[in-house]
């Protein structure tokens, strides 16, 4: 796989038009898939700075320690640490202390003026993926939002956003609603994350989505978004929804919701298990099953059936398999 270099040597800036309050100029990283730019751009003041980070890559099994002057050596290779390297074991902050021979660990580390290695982050239990990684970390206050551009169709916001490449290996992007402070003496941003309800938006078309968190996946093209979602869609006749959680696919542009699915629109009730949403032709088709159909109701009856058409500008619905209905005599 190509590295997916961050724009420009991994900063751009550069002037771009956009609906949310920004300044003229934007801190820029960019991911491509199959001619699809993937670019998130720091719509917000430098305050706090965006941080990008380079580390080399390494793992292996602990075969030797050093308490006094806080190095651990995997083979040959010594790592030295300080007051800012992180220890992690799964998902939790430990110590130097938690660390023992035999471990294997996953460490990013960065080559000193002097030949030696730092070690900033050490994993008690991760594998290296790749040779280097380059991370870049936004955060914008409000009214500023982080956005991100999924090639010309698809637009999400957030407070905070971590771009994550690791080279020839696999492309990341998540995104979650919270605050960041910038602790200059440590040049690092400390991120308090809140993946809360509406935290993430996301806009294609006349639609929009709100979840708690989004993850991207290059590799899939994928881009997750954790629930409760809510959506909405403008026009003549407005659209409310609701699911579990949602993915939006960068290749085929549709959005797919899953989990008790409810679709909302002028006296009409319609659920379903799962959806698939194609803002481009204005349409969406509902799932079920034999157990669950899906149901479209209002005030003159139902229909029910295991697989329906529904037209996002009316409100409509077409039954396109095992069709079942009652309605009100005139």
């Amino acid at each position: 796989m190509r590295w997916p270099w961050l724009v420009s040597g991994m900063l751009l800036l550069a002037a771009v038009a956009q609906q949310d309050p920004e300044p003229s100029f934007q801190t820029t990283a960019e991911i491509e898939r199959r001619g699809k730019k993937i670019v998130v751009i720091k719509t917000g003041p430098d305050n706090p700075p965006a941080i990008i980070e380079l580390r080399d890559l390494y793992g292996g099994v602990i075969t030797a320690l050093n308490s006094v002057e806080k190095t651990l050596t995997l083979s040959n290779q010594k790592f030295t640490t300080d007051n800012l390297t992180r220890f992690w074991q799964e998902g939790r902050a430990v110590q130097f202390t938690d660390l023992k021979v035999g471990q294997q660990v996953r460490l990013e580390a960065a080559e000193q003026n002097d030949g030696s290695l730092r070690a900033f982050d050490v994993q008690i239990g991760g594998k290296r993926e790749g040779p280097s990684l380059s991370r870049s970390l936004f955060a914008d206050p409000p009214p500023f939002r982080v956005q991100i551009t999924f090639g010309d169709d698809a637009k999400a916001f957030g407070a905070i956003a971590r771009v994550e490449q690791i080279r020839d290996v696999n492309d990341y992007v998540f995104m979650t609603g919270g605050t960041a402070r910038y602790i200059e003496e440590e040049d690092r941003l400390e991120l308090n994350l809140k993946p809360a309800p509406r935290a993430v938006e996301v806009r294609q078309g006349k639609s929009k989505a709100w979840g708690s968190r989004l993850d991207y996946d290059n590799e899939s093209g994928d881009a997750r978004v954790a629930g409760p979602i809510e959506l909405e869609r403008s026009g003549d006749k407005p659209l409310q929804g609701s699911a579990q959680h949602m993915v939006y696919n960068v290749d085929d542009e549709i959005l797919r919701l899953f989990g008790g699915v409810k679709l909302v629109q002028d006296g009409r009730t319609s659920t379903a298990d799962t959806a698939v949403v194609r803002e481009k032709d204005r349409t969406a088709y509902l799932f079920g099953s034999k157990d669950r159909p899906v149901r479209s109701q209002n005030k003159d009856g139902f229909v029910e059936g295991a697989r329906v058409l529904y037209h996002l500008d009316t409100g409509d619905v077409v039954v396109l398999e095992g069709v079942k209905g009652e309605f009100q005599d005139p």
